[in-house]
């Protein structure tokens, strides 16, 4: 059995790699998809979509919402972003794509059986990590 649940957040980053726009820090109303899987139990539940819901706050939706994800070797925002401002340091650049493999091994490590995390960054662009 499958089960998804579905996120909104805001957050900015940077592309230190990047040639063009997203260059810039900008920010993002960031779509969450994740979808778990597992056996049903004796009532016919996988997880309470609550406890689902909570894990997922906690472990991803709290810490990146109205963040600044700044890649650990961006020299530009590391010696110059306000470090009193809600930020979080990856050990990789901030990509959609990454963002899912980020999300997907937090969540994972929580106890959940992912399936899937999808990140749309727009409304018409998302990434999907598949286990």
């Amino acid at each position: 059995m499958e089960l998804t649940k579905i996120f909104s957040f805001d957050m900015a980053h940077r592309l230190s790699f990047h040639k063009g726009k997203c260059w810039n820090l900008h920010g993002h109303t960031y779509k969450l998809e994740v979808t778990i899987q597992g056996d049903e139990d004796d009532n016919g539940m996988v997880i309470d979509f609550n406890d689902l819901k909570s894990i997922i706050m906690e472990q991803v939706v709290d810490i990146l919402d109205h963040a600044t994800v700044i890649y650990e070797k961006d020299d530009l925002l590391m010696k110059n972003f306000p470090m009193e401002l809600h930020h979080v340091i990856f050990p990789y650049e901030p990509t959609a794509e990454n963002l899912c493999k980020w999300c997907s091994d937090r969540l994972e490590n929580a106890g959940l059986m992912i399936k899937q995390v999808a990140i749309w960054e727009t409304p018409s662009s998302k990434a999907v990590y598949t286990k």
